[in-house]
């Protein structure tokens, strides 16, 4: 939860309950992963619940657990296991975005003799398209476990460096492969496609690298102009 402080959470086998700690508790957004499943959505406080339970265990769709005269929520487009032809697209659009010129190499960090850089970012109606460069300076190959992607919002520091509410809202990947490797003295690059949005001036797209077996970590902050003003795709 992007705001996991105004609300309790209590989970039995597969079952999870959520109790707002105050009235008028503010609206969070909700990632969910059961298995390799995700399902994204947004929590909002009602003083009058209705009190339905749902299901999400439905072959990826997002029903309700009893019959309401509202019927089932529509299937969840951004779910990792949708249908192969929104895979298709997705895979073909990043697939184009690798054979594109490097345009963004300014945005970048450097830590442990590893560089991790932005090459290209493109913008669909539904995804957005990030294309990574890697250089590996060192000579111990870099494998990729996952990486991991967080919007965050009001990243401003008041006086004394403390920080005005800052909120993160985790995005999972749609796209893209896991477990890759650079290689010792090598350049790779990764490409991914996360759910679309739209960021503040004082937000940023956190990009976390993790190694599989090793600590070398990168984190890479894209800011919001980056992918608010990129081309589509």
């Amino acid at each position: 939860m992007g705001m996991a402080g105004n609300y309790l959470v209590k989970i039995e086998a597969n079952a999870v309950f959520v109790r707002a700690k105050r009235k008028n508790a503010p609206p969070t957004p909700l990632l969910i992963r059961y298995g390799s499943k995700y399902w994204m959505g947004r929590l909002v406080y009602s003083n009058r619940p209705v009190l339905q339970l749902y299901d999400f265990q439905k072959d990826g769709a997002l029903g309700f657990s009893n019959s309401s005269s509202a019927g089932s929520v529509p299937e969840n487009q951004l779910a990792m296991d949708k249908e192969q032809e929104l895979k298709s697209d997705v895979e073909g659009k990043l697939t184009k975005l690798r054979k594109v010129k490097e345009e963004h190499q300014a945005v970048a960090v450097i830590d442990n003799d590893l560089v991790l850089s932005l090459a290209n970012v493109r913008n669909d109606k539904e995804f957005t398209y990030l294309r990574f460069k890697v250089i590996n300076h060192s000579a111990i190959d870099y494998n990729v476990d996952f990486t991991d992607f967080q919007l965050v919002e009001n990243a401003q520091k008041k006086f004394l460096a403390k920080k005005k509410n800052e909120a993160r809202r985790p995005l999972a990947p749609s796209g893209g492969a896991a477990n890759q490797t650079i290689t010792g003295r090598t350049t790779g690059y990764l490409t991914y496609a996360i759910p679309l949005y739209a960021a503040t001036e004082r937000g940023y797209l956190e990009v976390t690298l993790r190694e599989l077996n090793g600590a070398r970590v990168l984190v890479l902050p894209v800011p919001s102009r980056v992918i608010n003003r990129a081309s589509p795709i």
